[in-house]
């Protein structure tokens, strides 16, 4: 999918405009963080990116669709890729680069309202078999990008030869997942230093001094 897909309908003041649909797509971010999935409605999103209601089902039918499709622009380069190699750009070298590209991929920390909100949203992606397999889609690419990383590191010298990109690109994206899950519960420190210390605890062990190198 275009995240540049233009969007063309009536905005809430009557007057016809276009929108792109990576402002749709962060409508929707908000409506799910704020009101859940059950509870939110087309008018919600269309409320908050300026659009009616009817340009939305126009585009992507009902709210599953909607939802959907939100899913889906989750994958686009724009949307993921994108900014985890943006993080990584800046770093000293590539393992430092994948922690940076973690921290970003998690995203701002939520309160305890929005987090349940995101959890009752992945509660849906795992009950349907749709959504599922775009989930699976979205693991698979976070640890190919992750894997990719992880290979520059042991070219580069910066991790042990002997060091298993694959495993470890998995394990990192446990880390990723499961540390934002229990920072949730416990709200100790903030959620970028959990991540780091955690992903340092895993890969510093591979890690080689500029004498391997």
């Amino acid at each position: 999918m275009n995240s540049h897909y233009l969007i063309r309908g009536w905005g809430v003041a009557g007057r016809p405009r276009t929108i792109r649909e990576e402002d749709i797509m962060a409508a929707v971010a908000a409506a799910v963080g704020s009101t859940g999935p059950v509870r939110l409605t087309l008018a919600d999103v269309a409320g908050a990116a300026g659009v009616s209601t009817g340009a939305l089902v126009q585009r992507y039918g009902s709210k599953r669709g909607l939802l959907l499709g939100f899913v889906r622009w989750g994958l686009t380069e724009e949307a993921f890729v994108g900014p985890m190699r943006a993080a990584f750009a800046t770093a000293p070298d590539p393992v430092e680069g994948l922690i940076r590209a973690v921290v970003r991929s998690a995203g701002h920390e939520t309160g305890p309202e929005e987090f349940a909100n995101n959890l009752a949203f992945l509660h849906l992606e795992l009950a349907d078999d749709e959504f599922r397999a775009l989930l699976g889609d979205h693991i698979r690419g976070v640890r190919a990008e992750l894997r990719g990383y992880l290979e520059a590191a042991v070219a580069s010298g910066h991790l042990a030869g002997a060091a298993d990109p694959g495993a470890l690109a998995a394990a990192a994206d446990s880390i990723r997942n499961g540390t934002q899950l229990t920072w949730a519960m416990t709200r100790s420190g903030s959620l970028a230093e959990a991540l780091r210390r955690d992903l340092r605890t895993l890969l510093d062990p591979y890690r080689t001094g500029k004498e391997d190198r």
